[in-house]
């Protein structure tokens, strides 16, 4: 069927834009690797008739690469993060905003120190081309581009990256219009706008022929001429009524100024204009907080007719609206004081209309349109007042033929089914263009075509349990030379849904489960294919129950492992662990902890289990109260004895009654019987009696213990 129109001009297209891309959300922005770092997981940017987003909002830090390549112009690539739009309008202007922007001082759009950016069109999955590319050389901090001869509601990719792996994060501004006639930096020479359509110039360079003629008014005052990168635009009142409009700067936080006349010798006749507003007020930072602001223009709540060079107080950076008187002609110069090149996109508002032709045509049948069937697009635009010079037709993606320059009437066909925009823009002798965009929408057409077939060229199952890195791969027939022949008419789409269809025929990273693939042609034929991604056996090793043993304790642990397989071994916690590559070993804990084994199969899939083991710690050291020091191997040394955790006595003391030390020594090995006291000083058999002695003890996780007590020696 074929929608009614949508518009009569084309300022108030973005109305019927936001009714279509309600499904185009922004995604959320994650702070670590950015989930738009590839192509395919490329982010939706919304109606981007007017878009920016917040001030660092995205980043290129953690960026991958995508395997794609440098883009022509950029410097080096590897932190490249991606999104897409859809063209409603037939250019764009998108600016990266980076850090440091044109070294004015001024707050930056983030961190990016020397941004680069790169338009494709195609798709993620398949073959993308270069449209346009741009990169900073590093000391504006900001890059911008634009784009013509978009085709309607094609998506479009864009990518960004840093310089020589600069990173970082940024602001994306970006606005899809139909733009007016370039421009001229004359007067006389200016762009006659035929409706207030809002539109983006996207460079300033130059102050043409007559580089001072806004020398009247606050542009005037000041050194040097009063042009230095201009534009000049004219139009005619259509109607009495109020003319406002809010001019912004493509690169943000940039000093763009104006001044509006009147020519009452009518368009082009420049010499007696008479200045009715003009502001050159200079966007002023204080912390970081816009006084004046980069925005300006014309509004319904300002009173002045005039802002001077500086950011004074009470001023904004807007002046009064004017009423505008039917068959007057008006010229406004545009100038970026700023100095960058940069451009600026303006929106129009108030009840006055401009001057100019309606731009229109009629689609019969207008209904039941279906794909490769003929139906015919008749102009019927009209200028009251002058007469219509040029038209510029495009019939939208698929279509045969896809643009004509001529007035028509059009035969046309689409060889694919699906949304289809038709573009009209007309352009009068005046030198101003109108266009008129339509919707309309081609029935598939597949009744009379065999079955569309699809086949599975590889199928690859989860390698391992738990895993997500199975894969599908399809391709399509159709059977049919009128599909695949030498026309070369036939292409494929797929999904997973049933719903999003892309020409991507390959599906990753899935986790196993019966899945339905589905698959679309351009006519619209439809099948589906199940099929099922399956998963191995988990791996499940046992290594027992928890356990408590006392300090000292060895433990023997062994692992057995579901299914049967020759698996490879690794102990990943625990200390103590005789053997880090062995099923079975033994284990000797100083300390309460986990002891966790990992079985890894040929494929390099693993199953891990552990067990917790409690050490009771009892530090319990002995001394005997009796010794005999006689020769006869029985009791003749003092030493201190302990259970299996004790590892070493430090040191010991031995002291008589009247407080001499008669024996030290350190380091004494506790299995070594030889070694404390042999109940001799000085070379010779101590007295019997009773003796005191002070010792250091260490256990085997390193504690120390000082124990103190008597003993008595005897012969």
């Amino acid at each position: 069927m074929v929608c009614a129109s949508l518009c009569k001009k084309a300022n108030v297209m973005h109305y019927f834009v936001r009714t279509i891309i309600f499904c185009l959300g922004l995604l959320s922005y994650a702070n670590a690797q950015p989930i738009n770092d590839d192509c395919v997981k490329a982010i939706s940017l919304p109606d981007i008739t007017k878009f920016c987003s917040r001030i660092g909002e995205f980043t290129t830090v953690g960026a991958t690469p995508s395997g794609y390549g440098a883009a022509t112009c950029w410097i080096g690539t590897n932190k490249e993060v991606w999104f897409k739009f859809r063209a409603f309008f037939t250019e764009v202007s998108i600016a990266i905003v980076g850090s440091n922007h044109g070294g004015q001082g001024l707050p930056s759009g983030g961190t990016l120190r020397a941004p680069q950016v790169a338009l494709y069109a195609g798709y993620c999955g398949g073959s993308i081309s270069e449209l346009e590319c741009k990169s900073d050389n590093g000391t504006a901090g900001a890059v911008t581009m634009v784009q013509g001869s978009l085709i309607i509601g094609e998506d479009y990719l864009i990518r960004v990256d840093g310089s020589n792996g600069a990173s970082g994060t940024f602001q994306i501004c970006a606005n899809n219009y139909n733009p007016p006639v370039q421009p001229g930096q004359d007067c006389r020479t200016g762009s006659i706008l035929c409706d207030k359509a809002p539109f983006v110039t996207q460079r300033l360079s130059g102050p043409g022929a007559m580089p001072d003629e806004a020398n009247i008014g606050c542009l005037g005052e000041g050194q040097g001429n009063s042009e230095d990168q201009s534009a000049w635009y004219t139009w005619v009142a259509e109607n009495n009524g109020s003319l406002t409009f809010t001019i912004k700067p493509v690169t943000p936080e940039e000093d763009i100024d104006w001044a509006l006349y009147e020519l009452p010798s009518g368009i082009k006749n420049c010499n007696d204009k008479v200045l009715l507003r003009c502001n050159a007020t200079h966007p002023t930072s204080q912390q970081h907080n816009w006084v004046c602001g980069d925005v300006t223009g014309l509004n319904f709540t300002s009173t002045d007719i005039e802002e001077n060079l500086n950011c004074d107080r009470g001023e904004d950076g807007f002046c009064k609206y004017i009423d505008m008187v039917q068959g007057k002609a008006y010229t406004m110069i545009i100038n970026n004081f700023t100095n960058s090149g940069s451009g600026f996109s303006i929106e129009w508002g108030g009840t006055g209309e401009f001057l100019g032709p309606d731009a229109n045509f009629s689609i019969n049948p207008p209904s039941g349109l279906r794909c490769e069937t003929d139906f015919i697009v008749t102009d019927s635009s009209f200028f009251q007042t002058g007469g219509i010079t040029k038209y510029s037709w495009n019939f939208g993606k698929g279509a045969i033929p896809q643009t004509s320059n001529s007035k028509g009437p059009h035969s046309v066909r689409y060889s694919s089914f699906g949304e289809k925009f038709v573009t009209l823009t007309i352009e009068t002798n005046l030198g101003c263009q109108v266009t008129e965009i339509r919707r309309i929408f081609a029935e598939p057409c597949c009744e009379d075509l065999p079955n569309l077939q699809l086949q599975v060229d590889s199928l690859v199952d989860v390698s391992c349990f738990g895993y997500k890195d199975g894969r599908i791969v399809v391709s399509g027939l159709a059977g049919n030379p009128y599909q695949d022949g030498a026309n070369g008419s036939s292409y494929y789409t797929f999904s997973l849904d049933g719903i999003s269809y892309t020409p991507n025929n390959v599906f990753t990273n899935l986790p196993p489960g019966d899945y339905t693939i589905y698959i679309q042609d351009r006519k619209g034929c439809l099948n589906q294919i199940s099929v099922t991604i399956e998963e191995p056996l988990e791996i499940v090793p046992d290594v027992g129950l928890d356990i408590e043993v006392d300090l000292g304790t060895s433990v023997d642990l062994s692992t057995q492992v579901l299914p049967p397989d020759n698996y490879a071994f690794n102990w990943l916690l625990g200390d103590s662990i005789f053997c880090k590559t062995c099923a079975d070993t033994k284990v000797l804990p100083y300390n309460d902890g986990y002891f966790k084994i990992r079985a890894t199969n040929s494929n390099g899939c693993f199953g891990e289990d552990s067990l917790f083991i409690r050490v009771r710690k009892n530090y319990e050291v002995y001394a005997p109260n009796v010794i005999s020091a006689n020769g006869d191997k029985l009791n003749d040394i003092f030493k201190l004895f302990g259970k299996a955790s004790l590892k070493s006595i430090e040191s010991l003391k031995i002291f008589d009654r009247w407080g001499e030390l008669i024996y030290q020594g350190s380091n004494l090995d506790i299995y070594d019987s030889t070694q404390g006291w042999d109940g001799t000083f000085r070379g010779q058999a101590a007295m019997t009696g009773v003796y005191v002695y002070l010792a250091r003890v260490k256990f085997i996780d390193g504690k120390t213990l000082d124990k103190a007590g008597e003993f008595t020696l005897i012969k």
